[in-house]
């Protein structure tokens, strides 16, 4: 049997979901075999961790607030194509008697700049949807850990590319969603697990989040509706693990 995890999937998807997914899947604490036959990787623990941060619009800004209150956490630079959001927050570190972070504003992918001149463990961003592979890609390519809003990709092949970076270069990518962690979803994913309801066949899912007061907006998150911005060519050549 192919020890790739595509071929797994494969594998246990033709056994079917349910009861035969929750008898083929190993516990999750058990890890998978990566493409060349070892096992994920676990980075070492840090005592300090420096984060690069791309996108500090509405969302990004909330993660760097809330990175502010946390112990052994260095904002090393921040990177926007909007300068003046970027200026705001450097401001905001002076004041709270911060070290200010560097900015990179120089246009869409300067993101890549920041990912090849700062020494850091992690790049995080909160950026349009399109951007999230480009980033997080670069990030690793450079020697960091990667974090992202949701989703970290749309698209099979870009999904792969991460996974297949990640695992080639032992570095995290990590999509930060808590929603895939609460007690319902793992309920959910624990019933289907264990077979309790049944051999399922299809899955739906809703999400109820009110966006016209973004979408309609001129301002804040807004601007990204009407800003005209090079749209990242393909995030990755098509996967081998067909």
């Amino acid at each position: 049997m192919d020890s790739s995890r595509r071929e797994f999937l494969k594998t246990t998807a033709a056994a079917g979901i349910g009861t035969a997914v929750g008898a083929s899947l190993p516990p999750a604490h058990s890890p998978l075999p990566g493409r060349d036959g070892t096992l994920l990787f676990r980075a070492p623990p840090m005592d300090r961790v420096r984060i690069g941060f791309v996108g500090v619009g509405g969302q990004g800004s909330s993660h760097v607030e809330n990175l502010l209150t946390l112990q052994g956490v260095e904002i090393k630079a921040l990177c926007d194509i909007v300068p003046e959001k970027v200026t705001k927050w450097q401001a905001k570190f002076r004041e709270l008697g911060r070290p200010e972070p560097a900015a990179y504003t120089r246009g869409p992918r300067d993101f890549e700049r920041l990912c090849a001149e700062q020494e850091l463990d992690l790049v995080f961003n909160a950026t349009p949807w399109e951007w999230h592979v480009p980033i997080c890609l670069a990030a690793m390519r450079n020697g960091k850990h990667a974090a992202t809003e949701v989703p970290a990709a749309y698209t099979v092949d870009d999904c792969w590319a991460l996974v297949e970076t990640a695992e080639k270069l032992q570095k995290h990518c990590v999509m930060m969603e808590n929603c895939c962690y609460d007690r319902l979803e793992m309920l959910a994913l624990n019933l289907a697990r264990k077979g309790l309801l049944g051999d399922l066949q299809h899955g739906e899912c809703g999400y109820n989040h009110d966006l016209r007061g973004i979408k309609f907006s001129t301002e804040g998150e807004g601007l990204w509706a009407g800003t005209e911005t090079s749209i990242p060519p393909t995030a990755s050549a098509p996967s081998r693990r067909r």
